[in-house]
């Protein structure tokens, strides 16, 4: 239906209320009770920080497996003495396993095109 000035004034104050409860966004929602450029230019903005984004993941990105190629042994050296693990990296170590296998589910699920199982299509009768 059609917005009014009510539910206008309704969204204002959800997005002050924000604001007072966490103070790290006090200033998106300042940018967006007292906005200072027109919609256009926060677009622009944004295609500016998108651009940004994807040049610096894609040029650093040799640094990340350089890095990785370091922690590699300190990872193996874990994983073949169990035994000398601490129960904060155990902890760790089971929160990443349990990401790892949330986003293979998730990619199941997407490729399969379904929550549950595959689609097995009609049933033919031998």
């Amino acid at each position: 239906g059609r917005r009014t000035l009510k539910d206008l004034r309704e969204r204002m104050s959800f997005i002050s209320q924000l604001a007072t409860r966490f103070p790290g966004m006090a200033p998106a929602a300042n940018g967006v009770l007292k906005p200072s450029k027109s919609l256009e230019a926060a677009g622009q903005d944004i295609m500016v920080q998108r651009f940004s984004y994807w040049y610096r993941y894609l040029t650093t990105y040799g640094d990340t497996i350089a890095k990785a190629k370091t922690h590699f042994p300190v990872v193996k050296d874990k994983i073949m003495t169990p035994a000398e693990l601490t129960y904060r990296e155990l902890a760790v170590g089971s929160v990443c396993g349990l990401q790892i296998y949330g986003a293979f589910t998730v990619g199941e699920m997407l490729g399969r095109k379904s929550i549950i199982g595959y689609d097995q299509g009609k049933k033919a009768h031998h």
